[in-house]
Order: C-alpha cells, then sequence, then structure tokens
C-alpha cells in the first residue's frame, strides 16, 4: 500500500459492515488494526473512530472489512504530511463531548466521543461504545456528558499538580455539546422523572456541577469537533473538524 492512490476519508459516509462468522480470509485484518490504533492514539486523532469501528469485526471478517481497513491506509498515504500542531496562547482547556444515538447496527448501542484541547490542539481523546442501550438520544448524549466529565475533572486536577494554568484552580471546565435537553438533566431536578430509569453512575455529572468543577456550554452541530470522534464524515467536514482539534498540514 505504500504506492497506493490516496483518498480524502478515512471511512465511507453512513458505512454500515455486518458480521461475517464465517471468517475464510487470511488476510492479516488483526494486526492491521492493532497497528491503525497504535497510530490514532498517539498522533492521528482523526482516524479513531474509523478504526475502532472496524476493530469490532476482528474476529468476524471477511473481504469487505479487509477492503475498509485499506481505505484507512489510503488516506493515511494521502494526509502523510498531517500531524498536531501546539501553538502557544492563554487558551484554558476546553472540552467537547458528543454521542451518536444507536447507530451500532447489530445491538443499537449508541457511541461516545469526547476531546479536549490545550494549546489548540487535542491532549486527549476517546471513542468507545456505551455499555448500556439508550432509549432516547437525550440519555444517550446524557451518559457521554458524563464520561467526558470525569476525564475533565482528572486533566484539571492534572494541570493543577503541573502548575500549567492558574485558572485550572478556580474555573470549572467548560465542555460543549449539542444537546441541550441533557445539559438541563445535569441542573434541573424537575427533569427527574424523565431520567430516574438512567444508571445511578450517571448522575455524577449532577455532582461536578454543582461543585463546579465542570460547565456547560451549547454548541451547534455544525460547529461541534467531536462529531469526528463518533460517526464518518464527508470530506468537507472531516477537514474541517481536523482542523478544529488542531491536526493541520504541517510545511
Amino acid at each position: 500500500m505504500q504506492n497506493c492512490n490516496g483518498i480524502e476519508t478515512p471511512m465511507d459516509v453512513n458505512l454500515k459492515l455486518e458480521k461475517d462468522n464465517n471468517v475464510t480470509s487470511t488476510n492479516p485484518y488483526q494486526q492491521l488494526i492493532g497497528s491503525l490504533m497504535y497510530l490514532s492514539v498517539l498522533t492521528r486523532p482523526d482516524i479513531s473512530y474509523s478504526v475502532s469501528y472496524l476493530s469490532q469485526f476482528n474476529n468476524c471478517n471477511s473481504e469487505t472489512h479487509w477492503k475498509h481497513a485499506r481505505i484507512v491506509l489510503r488516506y493515511l498515504s494521502a494526509t502523510r504530511d498531517f500531524g498536531l500542531v501546539y501553538v502557544k496562547n492563554n487558551l484554558d482547556l476546553i472540552g467537547f463531548v458528543d454521542a451518536d444515538w444507536g447507530s451500532n447496527s447489530v445491538d443499537r448501542s449508541s457511541f461516545t466521543g469526547y476531546c479536549f484541547l490545550y494549546s489548540g490542539c487535542v491532549v486527549s481523546h476517546e471513542f468507545r461504545k456505551q455499555q448500556t442501550v439508550a432509549l432516547s438520544s437525550t440519555k444517550a448524549e446524557y451518559m457521554a456528558i458524563c464520561e467526558a466529565s470525569k476525564e475533565a475533572i482528572f486533566l484539571k486536577n492534572l494541570l493543577t499538580d503541573l502548575i500549567v494554568s492558574k485558572s485550572s484552580t478556580i474555573e470549572p471546565i467548560i465542555l460543549c455539546n449539542d444537546s441541550q435537553s441533557a445539559q438541563k438533566l445535569t441542573d434541573n431536578s424537575m427533569y427527574h422523572r424523565r431520567s430516574k430509569h438512567i444508571d445511578v453512575k450517571f448522575h455524577f455529572i449532577r455532582e461536578a456541577v454543582e461543585r463546579k468543577l465542570v460547565r456547560f456550554e451549547y454548541l451547534n452541530t455544525l460547529e461541534m469537533p467531536a462529531d469526528i470522534f463518533t460517526k464518518s464524515l464527508c470530506k468537507v467536514k472531516h477537514h474541517k473538524f481536523m482542523e478544529k482539534i488542531g491536526i493541520v498540514e504541517l510545511k
């Protein structure tokens, strides 16, 4: 694949793959996914969604899955000059969180995606399948907010220990998300009847808000960079959000 034709996105938009339990392929699918995971964790978070999605088929893949795994390599070939760029500024840590409700075609689970930026670039990111099935988009977003808030508190404490940001010891971490209904659930007890079925552990976020550890701000879906961690995007959106999280062409 070293001299392959490049492609502008790591995955086809709205791609839905099915498990193939009659595995006959002899391609090194698992080895490729493992290598791509290593790369996505270190310097190329823009392929995190694609790699995590494809990793679900490590033990049940076919030639179709192998084809789409190689598409990621074609994308990396076209963007081999891109990387993380940190700049000196006075901006504090900020987080972005999003969820993709019921998008898993196998068990209808939702996905959580979040990222945190510092010095103009991503310093922490995650994409994972939610452990319980969300009954609504609001619940999926609420659970995603909870996971992102735990990471926000960890990063806040880390910055405090390093004395990197004086404001990190005073100001709450800003978390941007695109669900106003999920935000209301975090600080309004009137919504209890709509949320009492949600696992108790997810209501940890309400305490975090009361203690002013995190603060939520609404961000329009069209401007939400965490989208790159929850779904496959078209070329324009993908490159737009790459730039927003600090992945640019190195010149």
